[in-house]
C-alpha cells in the first residue's frame, strides 16, 4: 500500500482520541486547520476533532512529506486573525520545524504529539528563535493526564 493511504494504525487511533479527550477538556479552539491530504492526516482529524465541520480547514498538498521550510513559509503566509491553527502533518518536516522555530533539541515527536508555541505577535513573523513552548506533549503524557 502506497505511504499516502495508508490507514491509522491502531496506535494511531488510540493516541488521537487521547488528544481528543485532552483538546475537549481543555476547551482548545483552533480557528484554522492545516493538513496534509493523506488518508492518516484526515482520519486523525476525524478523530480529534468533533465539531469540524464549523472550522475553515485548508487541505494542502505541500505539506504531504513537506520539509521545514516549506512549512514554515506555509504557516507565514496564515491571516493574523487566525490566532489558533492546528497543522496536522507528517515528520520529519513537523519535528524539524518544531526544533527551528524554538532552538530547542527534541528527541522525538511522536505521532499525535501536540505543541502550542507563544510569544509571537504575526505568522509573518515567525522566525528561529522566537518561540517559547506554551506546552508540548506527547500520547505518553496524555495516558497520564
Amino acid at each position: 500500500m502506497a505511504d499516502f493511504h495508508r490507514p491509522l494504525s491502531k496506535r494511531g487511533i488510540s493516541n488521537a482520541l487521547l488528544l481528543s479527550k485532552y483538546i475537549s477538556q481543555h476547551q482548545i479552539i483552533f480557528d484554522l486547520i492545516l493538513l496534509s491530504p493523506s488518508e492518516r492526516t484526515q482520519a486523525t482529524l476525524d478523530l480529534i476533532i468533533t465539531e469540524k465541520e464549523y472550522l475553515p480547514k485548508k487541505i494542502q498538498e505541500v505539506i504531504y512529506h513537506a520539509e521545514a521550510p516549506t512549512l514554515l513559509e506555509l504557516i507565514k503566509d496564515q491571516d493574523n486573525l487566525k490566532k489558533n491553527i492546528l497543522v496536522i502533518g507528517h515528520n520529519p518536516g513537523l519535528h524539524l520545524l518544531i526544533e527551528y522555530l524554538t532552538k530547542t533539541s527534541i528527541k522525538k515527536f511522536p505521532t499525535c504529539g501536540f505543541v502550542k508555541f507563544s510569544n509571537f505577535d504575526s505568522w509573518k513573523d515567525l522566525d528561529a528563535n522566537i518561540l517559547d513552548f506554551a506546552f508540548f506533549l506527547t500520547p505518553r503524557d496524555l495516558t497520564n493526564d
